[in-house]
């Protein structure tokens, strides 16, 4: 009677955790990119990402990645979009047409980036 007690305990246990450890951490931290359209949003990228912008910047999309710089010899942002580019390192701040972009942080897994229009 007390082994089967215990086996029902470690089954529940398994089971009431089961759902908390099967998530993977990648899927939690995807940015929302929809949010950035307006030109106003703060993301953290872990890989290259793309999305549209407004008319008003007279871009049709925006890409950002974190790219190695061997002239710095450090990891920086590279933003980019149609006929225009700017490479910034953490703390910098930089333009594409009217849209601001500042760096926010640069770490080994990826980087803060934040928009203000």
């Amino acid at each position: 009677m007390h082994r089967t007690a215990i086996t029902a305990l470690a089954i529940a246990t398994a089971v009431a955790t089961a759902p908390l450890t099967a998530t993977p951490a990648s899927a939690a931290t995807k940015p929302n990119l929809r949010a950035c359209y307006d030109g106003k949003c703060t993301i953290t990228i872990t890989k290259p990402v793309s999305f549209r912008v407004s008319s008003r910047y007279h871009l049709s999309r925006v890409r950002v990645a974190k790219v190695y710089s061997h002239i710095y010899n450090k990891d920086m942002v590279h933003v980019s979009g149609p006929g225009v580019s700017v490479t910034l390192g953490e703390g910098a701040r930089g333009s594409l047409n009217s849209l601001s972009v500042r760096v926010l942080s640069i770490t080994s897994r990826g980087a803060k980036v934040r928009f203000s229009g």
